[in-house]
């Protein structure tokens, strides 16, 4: 099985997938609480794995998965226990310079595959910072809002509608899925700081969307890899705005 983490990798090795022009990807997600039943990682585990999977699964493009930047823009959590936020400017810095750091290595397509709402708004504008104030070529795409994943998780997680939430039907499904053992069964039900109908989670839901997941982010990777994505980012002279 080829290595695809970044953090596992010897120096000559992160060279040589550069060279091949391989897409780097940075997981993005926050540290904070997921109502009483959830682990405080579950945005981190559920992007982590979504782009190791993805990495691991496409063929003939090469994809490396950096570490997590484990926590994110969340301040409206911070009135529970466990949660750790950093302020606006200095998670666009963070970013920057992740991002910067990456591209001075070589690689030219870099994806930012975020996993917490919060950082939505955040990474989404980084691919016009980092170009224009920078010089650094990337994109930022929620893993969930992914083309089909909307499909597939108002399929799987009806309570849901098509909707992350927080710590409801989705992130708990996924959560069973992935770390069942830090799932606490008995607390899976609505509490403050939640969104959503934890309730109604399954092992089995979680597996499906996980598995859309990781084969819409494989999508998108050969899309990027391609320069399809650019090719529909760029702007043009005299096209109507």
């Amino acid at each position: 099985m080829r290595e695809v983490l970044w953090e596992r990798l010897r120096r000559t090795e992160i060279e040589q997938a550069a060279k091949a022009g391989a897409v780097a990807i940075i997981p993005i997600a926050s540290l904070e609480q997921h109502a009483n039943h959830l682990p405080v990682n579950t945005d981190s585990n559920i992007v982590s794995t979504i782009a190791e999977r993805a990495a691991r699964a496409i063929e003939g493009v090469p994809v490396l998965v950096l570490p997590p930047i484990w926590t994110g823009y969340s301040p409206h959590h911070m009135a529970y226990p466990g949660s750790v936020t950093l302020k606006y400017h200095t998670f666009v810095d963070l970013l920057t310079q992740v991002a910067s750091s990456v591209h001075a290595h070589g690689f030219r397509k870099i994806l930012l595959l975020n996993g917490h709402g919060g950082n939505s708004a955040v990474v989404a504008g980084m691919r016009t910072k980092l170009a224009e104030e920078d010089g650094v070529s990337a994109v930022g795409y929620d893993y969930w809002n992914l083309p089909p994943m909307p499909e597939a998780m108002r399929r799987l997680c009806t309570t849901d509608k098509g909707f992350v939430g927080h710590a409801g039907e989705f992130e708990t499904s996924a959560q069973m899925y992935l770390q069942p053992e830090l799932v606490d069964g008995r607390e899976a039900v609505w509490a403050p700081g939640a969104f959503g109908d934890p309730s109604a989670a399954t092992a089995e839901k979680g597996r499906g969307v996980i598995e859309a997941a990781v084969e819409a982010l494989v999508r998108l990777l050969r899309a990027y890899h391609s320069g399809e994505v650019e090719e529909r980012l760029r702007w043009r002279k005299g096209a109507p705005e």
